[in-house]
């Protein structure tokens, strides 16, 4: 036994030997094994809270954009980097301010905690930039799971406070007369706008939903489908989000909520009478491309006719057309945290952040366009239309087959507005019309 005893104390000598006169790899070594311990441990002690300045980061932020003609960065700063006018800023501010958790708590030894300004600019900063949540910590003090929760709520509050105003609603009397003048102009009366679809990546798309959200579009990743309606200031009405990417126009037109919301009769489509080649028609129509249905409220253009007339139609109903893809884009462009994979992992807090940016999309084309001084009075703004929310728009769940479902559609649907028969009669008065204009 001392044999033993005396044998590993002369070991443990000699490895000392070896490595005292390296004091730099003995301390790597000892410094490795003691975290390898204390990762094996269950217990391990928790991370204490990073010592931020909740004070310096509400003053910081003050100096920089709210202190008036004194502070640091312009109005062309602003908007840049806040992605929104600061008009727009100012009623999401007044709207929000006293509602949890854009309120200031202390904590129990009295210090006050992130102020209600400094959450409010970390959520607009990660809608602008679409880093991660931890992007400004350094500056606004907030950390990664905290701006997370301060996210998800904001964007619940923007949908509940401007939604109603600014989110799938049929225009008034009097937008729809400014829409029908300026389509009017563009050699389309009686356009409400343009009608399409778009595809957002999916990062986080879990492996046992990956067959049905591989979409052929972003490079064959896993996405979303957005189904919007624009006008020609990219203004969007109404807005259709959560298909799978696998899915087409087509399919994505026989879950619509928003022809749901038609067949419902919450978006009217009556429109002034307006006058194409001759006859007179009180209905609304949207310009499409080629694989929408041959419906009277759908316009599409025409592929390598042989008749002038028709490629001249065909021009200038893709020119107008663009309307929508320029909305998409600008959408995208404005909100970065569009444009990158979209990183959160259920469907509905996806859709909040993308029908918020939609809401704030809308509200700086109303500013743009000088229209807030109806933001007081948002009943003056909807007329006697009436508005269909998200919440009240009900999805038509699939039949056992799509004949069944057309079917079914047919016969909800008003037959004037389904048939081809009025479809084929618009577009040719469309075609004598353009051309009579351009000759």
């Amino acid at each position: 036994m001392d044999d033993d005893s005396s044998s590993d104390e002369d070991r443990l000598h000699i490895f000392q030997e070896e490595y005292a006169a390296d004091d730099e790899a003995w301390t790597v070594l000892f410094e490795s094994s003691s975290s390898e311990e204390e990762e094996l441990r269950v217990d391990r002690p928790r991370t204490a809270n990073k010592r931020r300045d909740f004070v310096d980061a509400y003053m910081r932020v003050v100096s920089n954009y709210f202190n008036g003609r004194e502070s640091i960065y312009n109005e062309v700063d602003f908007e840049r980097r806040f992605r929104c006018p600061r008009a727009v800023f100012n009623r999401v501010h007044d709207h929000l301010m006293g509602t949890p958790p854009f309120e200031q708590y202390k904590d129990p030894t009295g210090k006050p905690g992130i102020y209600p300004l400094v959450k409010l600019v970390g959520c607009f900063r990660f809608i602008a930039y679409g880093d991660t949540y931890d992007r400004d910590d350094e500056n606004l003090c907030i950390g990664e799971t905290t701006l997370r929760d301060y996210v998800k709520q904001f964007v619940r509050l923007v949908i509940v406070a401007f939604g109603p105003q600014y989110l799938n609603r049929a225009p008034n009397k009097q937008e729809r007369q400014v829409i029908s003048q300026e389509m009017g102009e563009r050699l389309f009366p009686g356009c409400l706008g343009s009608w399409d679809c778009k595809h957002f990546a999916w990062k986080n798309c879990p492996v046992r939903l990956a067959g049905q959200h591989q979409g052929h579009a972003e490079g064959g990743k896993k996405t979303f489908i957005l189904e919007a309606i624009c006008d020609h200031r990219k203004y969007i009405w109404h807005a259709n989000f959560g298909d799978p990417g696998s899915m087409n126009d087509i399919n994505v037109l026989d879950r619509s909520s928003i022809v749901g919301s038609m067949l419902s009769g919450d978006a009217c489509l009556k429109t002034d009478p307006y006058q194409i080649n001759g006859t007179m028609r009180d209905w609304m129509y949207y310009l499409v491309d080629g694989i929408y249905p041959d419906w009277a409220i759908f316009v599409s253009t025409y592929t390598n006719s042989p008749n002038p007339k028709e490629r001249s139609f065909a021009e200038e109903q893709e020119k107008v057309r663009k309307d929508i893809e320029c909305s998409f884009g600008v959408l995208v462009q404005r909100f970065h945290v569009l444009q990158r994979p979209l990183r959160q992992w259920f469907l509905d807090e996806i859709q909040d952040v993308l029908y918020c940016c939609i809401i704030l999309h809308n509200m700086i084309i109303e500013e743009k366009n000088g229209a807030l001084d109806e933001a007081n009075n948002p009943e003056k703004s909807r007329g006697n239309f009436p508005l269909f929310g998200r919440q009240q728009i009900t999805r038509h769940e699939a039949a056992q087959d799509q004949v069944s479902l057309f079917a079914a559609r047919v016969a909800q649907f008003d037959n004037m507005m389904q048939s081809s028969y009025e479809h084929f009669k618009l577009k040719k008065d469309l075609v004598e019309h353009i051309s009579s204009l351009k000759e």
